[in-house]
């Protein structure tokens, strides 16, 4: 079992990066590929799932995270993609309090996370979490003439994100400009939150 890979990230996708550990690359799932930087080396924290169809690598750029997505992946019917889709958001300490406090809908907010699984959530993990730091698509994805804004759209469907829910977005997240496709994603994500 892996705790970390710490090397070069040498390729990064919609879904996922790929970093190079002395020569040898490993295929990460990661809930937000362009908050990292290509050609930089960097410590990336992994929870490995093996099935008998996969093997697959799931990564964090902080142990807390790793922490979340494991207690996420002991909730009844919640998989890696939902657990993925949850931490994209940066607002952590958001989501344990709507755990906390009972607020199915905040949770519904997330991509296929109707009103029974964020019931599951808060009966499984009620009390459960805290948090010690501060606070590929099946449909045709909006495009726009800015290929950074492209590819935030492109991650956010990765993540489960509807195509409707990405028209609604797309023309607000295009006013702003000179964005990093990182902060785009960071952007689009609190607008999917606001609903």
């Amino acid at each position: 079992m892996y705790e970390y890979l710490n090397g070069v990230v040498v390729d990064i996708n919609p879904a996922y990066i790929v970093i190079d550990v002395n020569g040898v690359g490993y295929l990460v799932n990661v809930a937000n590929p362009y908050s990292f930087k290509p050609d930089e080396k960097q410590k990336v924290y992994v929870h490995q799932a093996v099935s008998e169809t996969e093997n697959t690598l799931y990564g964090f750029k902080k142990y807390v995270d790793k922490e979340l997505f494991l207690n996420l992946l002991k909730v009844k019917g919640i998989g890696p993609k939902s657990a993925l889709a949850i931490l994209a958001n940066d607002d952590h300490q958001g989501f344990i309090r709507a755990v906390n406090n009972d607020d199915v809908n905040y949770l519904k907010k997330f991509p296929k996370i109707g009103p029974k699984a964020a019931k599951q959530i808060i009966l499984d993990l009620k009390g459960k979490i805290t948090s010690n730091e501060p606070s590929g698509p099946l449909f045709e994805m909006p495009t726009t003439t800015n290929n950074t804004l492209d590819e935030a759209i492109e991650a956010l469907a990765a993540l489960g994100y509807s195509e409707r829910e990405l028209k609604k977005i797309t023309p607000k997240l295009d006013e702003l400009s000179n964005q990093t496709t990182d902060q785009y994603i960071s952007a689009g994500l609190k607008l999917l939150m606001k609903g």
